[in-house]
């Protein structure tokens, strides 16, 4: 492989991460809420890949942090933001908006506000991920993420929905707009804070260790191409529930390391 043509090969799978990121844009106008949800997990598929292989090709640049960040901003800002608000607030129930006090006129409003706070929490979190690129942390911040990743955060924020297919999309409970709207914002506000998050980047297993992974990881992928909802649903509970645990972790790592 030439020199100019390796740098291209991390920065096209950003693209395609973006390309996926504003499909979902498009699944989300269409109603068709499985496929919005499946471009944004192929955007975070490859927005993981482009760095493993920019590390790799020894291509990794400042360009390609640029791009990556404008890549993530469409793809796990605006794309499951806009998805929340229209799987909540389709016509269905803009209709009950119009007609049912519980639901109100102006909370339609409202809910778009819950967007625009995930949009910005997300473009402030990754304005601050370009800016400390330079900086140099303590050594106990290694293992860690400081807020939770984009990926990660529009993962949070779409888990009602997640979990509404999983439900065969019988649980009514599930869509209703103040449900999603804390969701929304719960990862909105993780994804902005600085708040320690468990990084598995730079962790080293030992052999045995490794194979356990191995088959973990096989069973996912199992399981995300059998049950795709039903496999979702328990890692974004698993992931949501290792919020704490990695606070506690980091807690103890920091106070160690004083």
């Amino acid at each position: 492989m030439t020199e100019k043509i390796k740098p291209l090969c991390p920065n096209a799978l950003t693209m395609l991460a973006l390309a996926f990121g504003v499909s979902s844009l498009n699944m989300s106008l269409w109603g068709n809420w499985q496929m919005a949800v499946v471009f944004i997990v192929l955007a975070g598929f490859f927005d993981f890949m482009d760095g493993k292989v920019a590390r790799l090709l020894g291509v990794s640049s400042r360009f390609g942090a640029e791009l990556d960040s404008l890549s993530d901003f469409v793809s796990f800002g605006v794309a499951p933001g806009f998805l929340m608000y229209n799987w909540t607030m389709n016509s269905e129930m803009r209709a009950a908006a119009l007609r049912d006090v519980i639901y109100r006129p102006d909370a339609v409003g409202l809910y778009w506000g819950v967007v625009l706070f995930l949009v910005v929490c997300c473009a402030s979190r990754l304005a601050r991920f370009n800016t400390m690129l330079d900086e140099k942390q303590p050594a106990y911040w290694k293992h860690f993420f400081m807020g939770v990743p984009a990926p990660a955060g529009a993962g949070l924020a779409l888990l009602p929905l997640v979990l509404w297919l999983a439900s065969g999309e019988s649980v009514a409970a599930f869509r209703h707009p103040v449900l999603a709207s804390i969701f929304v914002i719960f990862a909105g506000l993780m994804m902005a804070s600085r708040v320690p998050t468990i990084c598995l980047k730079h962790l080293h297993f030992g052999k045995s260790a490794r194979s356990v992974l191995g088959i973990v990881l096989l069973a996912l992928i199992c399981g995300v191409v059998a049950f795709p909802w039903v496999t979702l649903s328990l890692i974004g509970v698993g992931y949501l529930i290792s919020i704490p645990v990695g606070f506690c972790v980091f807690s103890r790592f920091k106070k160690d390391s004083q």
